[in-house]
């Protein structure tokens, strides 16, 4: 994910990829947000809700990188393993490349089967901060159905493009691939 400019209104506004469970009422994520500190870009992982968790948030500027990876391994922990790359703004500021992980068993939150890219706009929030844009986006599922290009929904209204999408359905598994998904 590439942070996007700074919004110059009011509100709470957040971008963020994430993981959901199936009935929609958890979700653990990364996410870039202004709530914290308004006018500047802050980054951290969120378990949100009950439990509710938060990491420290790194200060992050427009044009940085963060690449943020959902697994799922050994007793059903998940774990976010993240890096952060500097653009030119941020190492302007002094911001170093860094890297992180945080993990988490949802055992009780029920089958977590979904992925989400999301603008997040909250306390009378307008989205005003031009184009959102993910790549190299990978979600492999333990299904043998494609999904890829018809496994996903977009809130009413939402311009966005889809391009450089792949299936791949090996064994019990598909994996599809997306080069890149840009909102606005």
């Amino acid at each position: 994910m590439i942070v996007p400019a700074l919004s110059k209104g009011s509100g709470a506004h957040g971008v963020w990829p994430g993981i959901q469970n199936e009935n929609s009422g958890f979700v653990f994520q990364s996410v870039i947000s202004d709530s914290k500190v308004p006018g500047t870009w802050q980054f951290f992982v969120e378990y949100c809700c009950n439990p509710d968790y938060q990491a420290s948030a790194i200060r992050v500027w427009p044009g940085d990188s963060i690449t943020s990876i959902f697994t799922m391994g050994a007793n059903s922990v998940w774990t976010d393993s993240w890096s952060l790359s500097p653009g030119s703004a941020g190492q302007a500021a002094g911001q170093r490349a860094q890297a992180g992980s945080s993990s988490n068993s949802f055992a009780g939150k029920g089958l977590i089967n979904k992925g989400l890219l999301a603008i997040e706009l909250q306390n009378g929030a307008t989205w005003d901060f031009g184009q959102v844009q993910w790549s190299s986006i990978s979600i492999t599922a333990s299904t043998t159905n494609s999904f890829c290009s018809s496994g996903y929904a977009v809130s009413g209204g939402l311009k966005y493009s889809v391009s450089g999408s792949s299936a791949l359905t090996q064994d019990s598994s598909t994996t599809c691939t997306y080069s890149r998904i840009t909102f606005g």
